[in-house]
């Protein structure tokens, strides 16, 4: 009787194991996909930053045009 329980406990064992194997391959296919939603995440912020350095720039250029427009003098008579 002792022999059956152990193999039964054995079997138990196994698919405890395969279980937990299942999971650990889960998990790992989760922690590739974080990854690569992490990596497109900082693709973004320096597309963003890319976009946000272009638009000082041309903030600056439509400064620099104001303050020209500024200097002529009045064409109104």
């Amino acid at each position: 009787m002792r022999k059956i329980v152990a193999f039964l406990m054995q079997g138990d064992a196994l698919a405890l194991l395969a279980d937990a194997l299942a999971l650990s391959v889960d998990a790992l296919a989760l922690l590739v996909d974080a990854l690569a939603l992490l990596a497109d995440a900082l693709s973004l912020s320096v597309d963003a930053l890319a976009l946000s350095v272009d638009a000082l720039a041309l903030l600056a250029d439509a400064l620099a045009l104001l303050a020209d427009v500024l200097a002529l003098p009045n064409l109104i008579c």
